[in-house]
């Protein structure tokens, strides 16, 4: 203990080393009674490790009283809290990374929370084993591994097998790796959130993590294209993000429990291929998007959709309440496909639809397929909600809208986000055409509707995903 609490003050300021003191004499009560020693040790040991790692150790140099406290508490480690940005060196990164593993030598665990997003590991490869090592042997639960040096060369380290020993864990989230082999004996019974940001891992391996994991409910893979192929399988999984991803297909194949299937800018590794989207057991789904008829082939068990799939209890997923789906509104090809997407989720009561100007354009109107497309069970009878992000006005998106307006009976709020072309001084003529335009539509106005329209500024398309999504925010928070 006394050679880790030497080491900080050794390459910290004084003014920095200090604070923690100055800020506890400065609170002192006028008595000079030290009423924060008295409390029970729970409480101190929740102080303590609320704390910068580099302040929860010095505490011991408080009082007789505080001796023990760091050493008994669970840790808490940033790697983060030894960088001070004006000594954001290699020299400050040399002592930061010989401290870190200091700190996991000496503390006798278990570890709570460890974050290690600033060490650069590079050619440190037998430090990286020993801390993995002590990591599972410490019983580490919360855990952020990033290998910022090698990630910045482009190369993936492969990713300690130690670290899938670590049976304590209850969230993963790893960055830059490449994925070990996972032996049938790894198996983690307290995780609930997966995180693998731009990790490299073979389909099998996906497959094991989620049947070794039977706690396991939000699975996030973003910024990547290895496994091509993710299939689920899992009884407790609630939410699934792929994010900028890359993959042949994505497959719900036996997921009880999941709710939200969250698909951000996805689309096949092969520009000459689809991504296949395919659903077979799923019945508590109740948030699905962005599908994009562009890039996505849905299947729903063992029907594949396409523009003349007619809706039948074998082709619709009746649990999803809400849908976003991206269209180019000038896409022939885009526009007959939006409603048979739409006729799979026949009880969809919440409808974002991002307009977008992605592949082919042409200036042929499509008024005609609108007038002649049959009824969409969701718009007649369910939807209450629509939202058009990246909204331009042009003819084929209010020809959309004027479908929209025939047969939408329940519809009480219709949301236009203007496309950031539009600038701020022009929402109002906007505003205007748009009234226009839905004034020639025979619309039956449910009792309260209200139109709103925004600017980009105001909400984006990301909306969605970030109100329905819990595994985006911040993975370092």
């Amino acid at each position: 203990m006394s050679a880790f609490l030497e080491d900080v003050s050794s390459w910290y300021p004084a003014a920095a080393t200090s604070s923690l003191s100055n800020a506890t004499a400065a609170a002192a009560p006028a008595d000079g009674v030290d009423r924060i020693s008295a409390l029970p040790d729970d409480i101190l040991r929740d102080v303590v490790s609320r704390l910068p790692v580099r302040d929860g150790a010095r505490t011991a140099a408080l009082a007789t009283r505080w001796r023990g406290l760091w050493r008994s508490t669970p840790l808490v480690l940033r790697d983060a809290d030894l960088l001070l940005a004006s000594t954001f060196d290699d020299k400050a990164a040399r002592a930061a990374f010989a401290t870190v593993g200091r700190i996991l030598a000496d503390h006798p665990g278990p570890f709570r929370k460890v974050q290690l997003t600033c060490c650069q590991f590079g050619s440190r490869k037998r430090e990286l084993m020993e801390w993995a090592r002590l990591l599972a042997a410490k019983g580490v639960q919360d855990l952020v591994l990033l290998d910022v040096d090698d990630s910045a060369q482009g190369l993936l380290q492969s990713l300690p097998a130690d670290i899938l020993n670590c049976a304590s864990l209850q969230r993963l989230f790893l960055s830059y790796w490449t994925f070990p082999y996972t032996s049938s004996d790894v198996i983690f019974p307290h995780l609930k959130n997966l995180g693998l940001q731009n990790t490299s891992m073979m389909d099998l391996d996906l497959d094991h993590m989620l049947a070794c994991s039977p706690a396991l409910q939000i699975l996030s893979l973003t910024l990547s294209k290895f496994p091509q192929r993710i299939r689920l399988r899992s009884q407790s999984l609630e939410c699934m993000l792929l994010w900028m991803y890359l993959s042949e297909e994505v497959a719900v194949v036996d997921a009880s429990c999941l709710q939200r299937l969250i698909l951000w800018m996805t689309c096949n590794a092969s520009e000459s291929g689809d991504m296949m989207v395919k659903i077979h057991h799923a019945p508590k789904l109740r948030v699905l998007g962005y599908l994009e008829p562009r890039v996505h082939q849905l299947q729903i068990g063992n029907i594949v959709i396409n523009a003349e799939t007619k809706a039948s209890p074998s082709s619709i997923v009746p649990s999803v309440k809400i849908l976003a789906l991206k269209v180019n509104f000038h896409a022939f090809k885009e526009v007959t496909m939006l409603p048979s997407f739409l006729r799979c989720f026949p009880n969809v009561e919440t409808l974002h639809i991002e307009s977008s100007i992605i592949g082919e354009t042409s200036a042929s109107h499509h008024a005609k397929f609108w007038r002649e497309v049959l009824p969409v069970e969701c718009l007649k009878s369910h939807i209450k909600k629509i939202v058009i992000h990246k909204f331009r006005g042009d003819t084929n998106e209010f020809e959309f809208l004027k479908f929209i307006a025939k047969d939408a009976r329940k519809l009480q709020d219709l949301v236009l986000v203007l496309t950031e072309e539009i600038s701020a001084s022009e929402h109002q003529v906007a505003e205007v055409n748009i009234q226009l335009a839905l004034r020639t539509c025979t619309w039956t106005w449910a009792e309260g509707f209200k139109m709103t329209l925004m600017g980009t500024a105001d909400d984006d398309a990301l909306s969605f995903v970030k109100a329905y999504n819990l595994s985006v925010n911040d993975p370092f928070m």
